[in-house]
């Protein structure tokens, strides 16, 4: 990869294989701020559920503890603590565990829609270019490490001033705090801490967005190709034999609709009647035989009669003639003079069968 390198000599976009190389790598285009949005968003559900039920149950433990200091201190010193302190922190589990849970799973939903999660052993071993000077003053300087410095220097400001003008407008109320009861208190504090968050997640969202377009794109240019890269990559895909057997099955589904869309032309199939099946059209030209149009065998064969039967192509059954019809006929080649007689019976069932559907009363 180019890194921070001039990427003046590399003007075109990556290949589909450079980017699935890159993230086997580990190498993706991720932003830590939507990840971070995210784990905001999932504190704020929790609190919305439960909101200042949950700061009054855990500070109800914490004044048990507090209030019941002198009864406590004997059992820390004999070792009888444990039940007590079991106890308390037992009943607290249940909430902080949804303070925890609910903003994870939001982070792992971001990682998920931005399709960063991968698993690349590489990353973890150690790399010389880590401790490199150059290399760190290429980061701390280069256009990512500026870009990161500008980001966090706009978030502490922006939250620095959300936060003072939403104390300011809250202080009047806040000083009050202290002259409400405890379950008053913390349903205020609870409802501030609310919609300071809901602040906050609408600045880190703007700032996510923005980061995540920066990401992808650095990401997109670092991956920049030269055209030598791309002439090596293309060459290193035509030796690839699981790709040469793509287009070896290309070439043969092409050519094998094209068959069966000749045989829409034809006057009539001459079948084995399972093995083999070929198909032949009469111009009824003076002085031109009938040209085989279509032939094949087994699953070919069978496409063949399928494609006969839905256009309403007579199907005649002739073995010997439709084995030595496709031995020696190639596609677009008129019949040999010694098999005329026996085309000429296939075609004079193919006219009567025609004849007979014509004539037949609806």
């Amino acid at each position: 990869m180019a890194g921070q390198d001039d990427d003046s000599d590399k003007p075109f976009e990556p290949t589909a294989r450079k980017l699935q190389e890159a993230r086997k790598k580990g190498d993706v285009a991720k932003s830590q701020d939507l990840n971070t949005t995210a784990s905001y968003i999932g504190l704020f559900l929790a609190l919305s559920i439960g909101g200042s039920g949950i700061m009054m149950h855990d500070a109800t433990g914490l004044m048990v503890l507090l209030d019941q200091g002198a009864q406590l201190a004997p059992l820390f010193f004999d070792g009888r603590a444990a039940a007590p302190i079991g106890q308390m922190v037992q009943g607290m589990t249940g909430f902080l565990t949804m303070l925890l849970l609910i903003p994870a799973a939001a982070v792992l939903l971001s990682m998920v829609a931005q399709r960063s999660i991968t698993f690349a052993p590489s990353k973890l071993a150690p790399k010389l270019n880590r401790i490199s000077p150059i290399s760190i003053a290429k980061q701390k300087f280069g256009i990512t490490g500026l870009f990161e410095f500008f980001k966090s220097f706009l978030k502490l400001t922006i939250f620095s001033v959300c936060l003072g003008i939403f104390i300011n407008a809250e202080l009047p109320r806040i000083v009050l705090t202290p002259r409400l009861e405890a379950a008053q208190s913390m349903t205020y504090l609870a409802d501030i801490f609310i919609q300071f968050l809901s602040i906050v997640i609408v600045v880190s969202a703007v700032i996510g967005a923005v980061d995540y377009l920066f990401q992808y794109n650095d990401h997109r240019r670092k991956l920049m190709m030269s055209r030598k890269e791309i002439m090596d990559e293309m060459k290193d895909s035509e030796g690839d034999p699981h790709l040469k057997q793509e287009r070896r099955q290309r070439g043969r589904d092409r050519a094998l609709n094209q068959t069966l869309k000749n045989v829409e032309t034809a006057d009539v199939v001459i079948t084995n009647p399972t093995h083999y099946a070929v198909a032949l059209h009469w111009s009824r030209l003076p002085g031109e035989a009938p040209k085989c149009v279509a032939k094949g065998t087994d699953e070919t064969a069978r496409a063949i009669r399928e494609r006969a039967m839905e256009h309403a192509v007579p199907i005649h059954e002739d073995p010997p003639t439709a084995r030595a019809l496709h031995a020696t006929v190639d596609i677009d080649q008129e019949i040999p003079r010694e098999l005329y007689q026996a085309v000429a019976a296939a075609i004079r069932f193919s006219e009567s069968m025609r004849n007979r559907a014509q004539t037949r009363p609806y």
